[in-house]
């Protein structure tokens, strides 16, 4: 029986997901079950989401046993195939092998599927071969590795030779292996795959495979959007994939102005999917500036982007010299245990009740000279509330001087930055109002005001000049996670710049 496929092209605001969500919510109202419906995507966060989504109106299910198939693809071949967890490449089979090829690798731990993520540039242009589904010599032409040839194709066959030896698999072979074998795969009465636009040529082999055993299918995504081409996404495949297609037409985040700009941007896109969308009923604001310094970020919420992590590094600091608490990249610019000795220094000095936990805390940072010999450490229970007076009585504390002097294990300088935050009028519990971030990092975010660098780094610069594509797409990403105020930042040199 052939699939009926929709395609849904979601713009910048859209409700792509919502749309996706009734889909699934339609399709349990009817009747269909759980155990039929796969909602795929790009990440384990999106597709936990929407089965959360879902039993919030269908109570009834259960959480682990009726919905199997909303998790990414990489953890559908793992089940799919019922490989066992040791037979997966490991943090420790990754050191050995490391040491076997002479190279280093550092493992990251990967949110998708709770297990090692290697990170090697060598490993990870391989593996970037394989899930584009191209000979390796030609991929190795087309990277402009510095790396001779002998040594990539050196580590490449150790790292297979590996593997055999001592018979294990890595994600990659798992969606090998469930692409050649599509019988391992479920026969779905309903197919959704989100965030389309970001999948790999091996992914959307093993789409195809699912989506000619399913009865209805939905790919969902934005072309335009498609800023993840460096990683391997195959935005070709989603556009020429046969479906009807239907354009959700009306963004609830972006304003008329920045409409106008991403329009102008996203039309010299050669190929591309055409959508008529609406912006919301907001006229809102582009502003031009020279220098980012000139951008008045004093109040409001912030997203600051740049197209390459260390252009946001001089950002970073203009923000520490005017006192300003910002989060780069999830990662805040004063860390928690810091702010959080700061306050609750302060609540005892007022004269407020403070857990022990957190006055533990405190006492990490607190002078050595503030503390009698023996003290050094709290010695108090850590769930119960403390004042002042017990410490001074029963802790060993000496005195209480303000915070900035009290707290001397806080570094200076960022001591002085927290004083200059402070002297600002800011309260220490606000941060997260200013966030740092590249294009990439923001996709799928959105702020009241978004401050965009139009710098490129040499590598993009290059790029934008052979094939403008992919950068026309980033910054289209970037402008459209406005939803009131658009400030740009000129290019300081015209070729390496973004160009409007």
């Amino acid at each position: 029986m052939t699939p009926t496929i929709e395609k849904v092209f979601g713009p910048p605001g859209s409700g792509k997901t919502t749309y996706l969500l009734n889909v699934v919510d339609r399709e349990l109202e009817s009747g269909v079950s759980s155990l039929n419906i796969g909602y795929f995507s790009f990440t384990k966060k999106a597709a936990n989401e929407a089965r959360d989504r879902a039993l919030l109106k269908f109570p009834q299910l259960h959480p682990k046993t009726d919905f199997p198939f909303f998790r990414t693809l990489h953890s559908l071949a793992y089940r799919a195939l019922a490989v066992k967890p040791d037979l997966i490449m490991q943090a420790e089979h990754y050191r050995e092998f490391a040491e076997q090829a002479g190279i280093e690798i550092r493992i990251n731990a990967d949110d998708d599927t709770d297990l090692s993520k290697p990170d090697n540039p060598i490993l990870n242009e391989i593996n970037l071969a394989r899930i584009r589904g191209v000979d390796l010599r030609q991929h190795y032409n087309e990277s402009g590795l510095d790396i001779e040839w002998f040594h990539f194709e050196f580590v490449e066959r150790t790292y297979r030779h590996y593997k055999r030896s001592k018979d294990l698999l890595d994600f990659t072979d798992l969606l090998e292996m469930v692409v050649s074998d599509a019988d391992q795969l479920p026969s779905l009465d309903v197919l959704i795959v989100d965030e389309a636009q970001d999948l790999s040529r091996l992914q959307w082999q093993m789409v195809e495979a699912l989506a000619a055993r399913a009865k209805r299918v939905y790919l969902a995504g934005d072309d335009d959007q498609a800023v993840f081409t460096w990683a391997g996404a195959d935005v070709k495949s989603f556009l020429s994939f046969q479906g009807t297609i239907k354009v959700l037409q009306q963004s609830y985040r972006v304003p008329s102005t920045v409409h106008r700009l991403a329009n102008q941007i996203v039309n010299r896109i050669r190929e591309r999917q055409e959508k008529v969308w609406r912006p919301r009923d907001f006229e809102g604001q582009v502003q031009t500036y020279y220098r980012f310094e000139d951008v008045p970020i004093d109040g409001g919420q912030w997203l600051i982007m740049a197209s390459t992590n260390y252009l946001l590094n001089p950002v970073g600091e203009w923000l520490k010299s005017k006192g300003v608490l910002f989060d780069r990249s999830g990662v805040p610019s004063i860390g928690p245990t810091i702010l959080k000795a700061v306050i609750s220094w302060e609540r005892l000095r007022r004269g407020q009740q403070v857990i022990g936990e957190d006055i533990a805390n405190v006492y990490r940072y607190l002078d050595s000279a503030l503390v009698a010999r023996g003290y050094r450490t709290f010695k108090g229970d850590r769930n119960e509330l403390h004042t002042i007076e017990q410490l001074h009585s029963t802790y060993g504390l000496l005195s209480t001087p303000i915070w900035h002097e009290a707290l001397s294990k806080i570094a200076h300088d960022k001591r002085e930055y927290l004083i200059s935050v402070l002297r600002r009028g800011t309260k220490l519990t606000d941060g997260g109002r200013v966030k740092l971030s590249t294009i990439h990092g923001a996709k799928g975010g959105e702020a009241d005001n978004v401050l965009l660098l139009m710098d490129l780094s040499t590598k993009f610069a290059k790029e934008y000049q052979r094939n403008g594509d992919n950068v026309q797409r980033l910054f289209y990403v970037g402008v459209t996670r406005t939803k009131q105020s658009l400030h740009l930042v000129l290019p300081r040199f015209q070729d390496k710049g973004f160009i409007l």
